[in-house]
């Protein structure tokens, strides 16, 4: 059954751009009113064709980016889930490759989708049987034509091999043109292009623009049919064809999709095309042309095109000796790549990466350079180019070693993550006293940062250029905090503190002079130890008696526990993670919807907002999921799905737990009191993979 849930997903996806051809396909239609109606047939096969060829499928949404976001958000809620953070913005492929999930409403509109299939293909087969009762008795004329008593109106049968069936009361005058008009169809091949298309008519059974597309195709086609006949026999004769399709009999509607049995249709508007509707001038013809080409071009080619202009969409191939160039032809390079999170605590992939420069196996990497922010939905949400920022270097000769990294923190507690990317700088003399207040001769080196918020669907630069000549990282680092604040971070210039403070007005870390005393008024309501002369303790988590993870701590005047350190597999291969900002509770293996215990740990503590929590992949030897220290996450999901104003307060304290995790979705539960003083107590269901929050539920209660 996945391979269906595969198909359909992809049929969907194919069916949602279709949706947006057809309405560009429909005002070329009447804008190019004068041109061959061959060209518009193109046009049509051309949306039809589209429907069943899955590649790029993002590449009608790639001229606006919003759209494009939009349209994998759009596949994102269907009800299927893909393993990964990419998706489809890899590839179709990766649908079919990576793991699936489901919910029952996908399956239920699979299940509806084979069946309007199964359906549409019964009706036809008890067409044709119906279709070949009526002309079982027809009698051969000559060629592929044929006359039938059961019949009013002349039909054409086949898919490779058409053969004309006319009426037996029909005139021979009344046929000088209607047998060319069947020549014009045999030549054309157009019953195979109705037999495709009608193919895609059954995939897409549920669009109801592909309906309209295929009636448009059908009209199309016999016009073409009728202006070839016009074009052998001189404009002279548009008359008497009229005339000829005037008196015929239009057959019924039933069968309209019937590949196999096409009948005389569309009177009215070819006969009005054939006296009112004479063809342009070449410059029609041409412009017609060119429409098609850029169809094409948009249809099929525009993302790959877009992907060819920023650098190819090859491997990244060069060799690995000194200076190797990597040219044009080649793709951008990402040097380094970090995961975080938006401020709705949404998964977000930051990438440092390489536009145009050289590369060297010794040194790294040297040109220009942006950082870009993507998400599983769209690979490129912003960017911002680097080169712009820094003026102390030439364009082109900004350098990141290899095996950079990046690092992202929250340094003024506001919930958003913020990225530091520095180079070291070579500057004059007279510029060093310019930047430090000290002379030197000759010149010298230092690193410049700039530091930029990671917003929802932005990079907002929050600082001007930070300078430090402590010897930390210049690619990127993490600035020292003065111990339990927040809102101030230091860096050292010449051996002196430089404080930079966040402007909560101007929004922008400015430079400040600040005294010990000054510092106090950052300091949070967290009270953790001011010395180190606190008990200290040690929390671990043990499997048949070894310790795969530990947690170190130190009391506090109040004898709660800081947090000081965690380490994952504490011994030889041991790595120290991150430090949570808070007081201890718990540390427990985390319980699977299956019981299965072993792999993941989940750490429970007071943070500086909420009491929460961050697991552990203890396979992985890294952070599964860490949750938010604060309610903006439960401000959003509830103004979502509760449809009002009520919000909580951002110093109100909110509590979370982790109730089950089931694969790759964890279910979390929370409490916390809103603005109105209502107490609200509940639970949602949060993907890891998709980062989708779902089955939102709780009480509220104003007692």
């Amino acid at each position: 059954m996945d391979l269906l849930y595969r198909l359909f997903y992809t049929i969907f996806s194919m069916s949602v751009i279709i949706a947006v051809i057809v309405p560009v396909v429909l005002v070329l239609r009447l804008l190019l009113a004068k041109a061959p109606k061959i060209c518009i047939v193109y046009l049509w096969l051309l949306v039809f064709f589209r429907g069943i060829c899955p590649v790029a499928l993002s590449s009608t949404f790639s001229i606006v980016k919003a759209w494009n976001r939009k349209f994998h958000v759009l596949l994102s809620q269907t009800g299927l889930e893909v393993a990964g953070s990419t998706g489809i913005m890899k590839g179709w492929t990766n649908v079919f490759t990576n793991d699936i999930s489901v919910n029952r409403s996908y399956m239920a509109c699979t299940y509806i989708w084979c069946a309007g299939m199964a359906g549409l293909c019964i009706i036809l087969f008890v067409h044709r049987r119906k279709s070949k009762g009526v002309i079982k008795d027809a009698v051969h004329i000559y060629d592929r034509v044929y006359q039938s008593k059961g019949l009013e109106s002349p039909v054409i049968t086949g898919i490779f091999v058409l053969k004309q069936y006319l009426p037996a009361d029909i005139k021979v005058n009344d046929i000088k043109y209607l047998l060319q008009h069947f020549e014009a169809h045999r030549k054309r091949k157009d019953g195979i292009k109705r037999f495709l298309a009608s193919l895609v008519v059954i995939v897409h059974w549920f669009n109801p623009l592909i309906w309209v597309a295929y009636h448009f195709l059908s009209v199309d086609i016999e016009m073409a049919a009728d202006e070839m006949v016009v074009k052998n026999n001189g404009q002279a004769s548009a008359n008497g064809y009229a005339q000829e399709i005037f008196n015929l009999k239009e057959i019924s509607n039933k069968g309209i999709l019937s590949p196999c049995f096409s009948g005389e249709r569309y009177l009215q508007p070819r006969v009005y095309r054939l006296l009112h509707i004479q063809q342009g001038s070449k410059g029609y013809v041409c412009l017609a042309l060119l429409m098609l080409f850029l169809c094409f071009a948009w249809i099929f080619l525009l993302r790959p095109l877009q992907i060819l202009w920023a650098g190819g969409t090859w491997g990244i191939e060069y060799e690995t000796g000194t200076d190797s160039s990597l040219f044009n032809d080649k793709e951008d390079i990402v040097v380094a790549s970090l995961d975080t999170t938006s401020p709705s605590g949404f998964g977000r992939t930051l990438q440092l990466v390489m536009t145009s420069g050289t590369y060297d196996n010794s040194s790294g990497y040297t040109g220009d350079f942006i950082i870009r922010l993507s998400d599983g939905y769209d690979p490129e949400i912003a960017k911002a180019e680097l080169n712009y920022y820094f003026n102390d270097i030439k364009d082109g000769n900004m350098h990141f070693g290899e095996g950079t990294k990046l690092y992202a923190y929250d340094y003024n507690g506001d919930g958003t993550n913020e990225i530091v990317i520095g180079q070291q700088v070579e500057v004059s003399g007279s510029r060093w006293k310019e930047i430090t207040g000290s002379k030197r001769k000759g010149n010298g080196f230092l690193n410049e940062y700039y530091i930029w918020n990671i917003e929802e669907t932005s990079l907002k630069k929050v600082s001007d250029a930070i300078y430090d000549t402590s010897g930390k990282e210049p690619a990127s680092c993490q600035f020292d905090i003065p111990e339990m604040t927040t809102r101030v971070f230091i860096t050292e210039l010449q051996g002196k503190k430089m404080y930079y403070v966040w402007n909560t007005g101007q929004e922008r870390y400015q430079q400040m002079e600040l005294e010990e005393d000054d510092i106090k008024k950052y300091r949070t309501d967290y009270n953790g130890p001011a010395s180190g002369d606190g008990e200290k303790n040690s929390h671990t988590l043990e499997s048949n008696g070894t310790a795969l993870i530990e947690i170190k701590t130190q009391k506090d005047a109040s004898g709660s526990e800081v947090i000081k350190e965690i380490i994952l597999n504490p011994g030889t291969s041991s790595r120290k993670m991150k430090t949570a900002e808070g007081y201890f509770c718990d540390i427990k293996w985390v319980m699977a919807a299956d019981g299965i215990t072993g792999r993941y740990a989940v750490l429970i503590y007071n943070g500086l907002k909420a009491q929460t929590f961050i697991i552990y992949d203890l396979e992985e030897q890294d952070v599964y999921y860490s949750h938010e220290d604060g309610n903006n996450i439960l401000n959003e999901t509830y103004k979502k799905y509760n449809g009002n104003d009520a919000r909580f307060n951002e110093e109100s304290p909110t509590v979370y737990t982790l109730m089950e995790k089931d694969g790759d979705t964890l279910k979390i539960g929370f409490a916390a009191s809103s603005n109105d003083g209502a107490a609200v107590n509940g639970s949602y269901v949060y993907n890891t993979v998709t980062k989708n929050i779902s089955n939102f539920s709780y009480m509220q209660d104003k007692n």
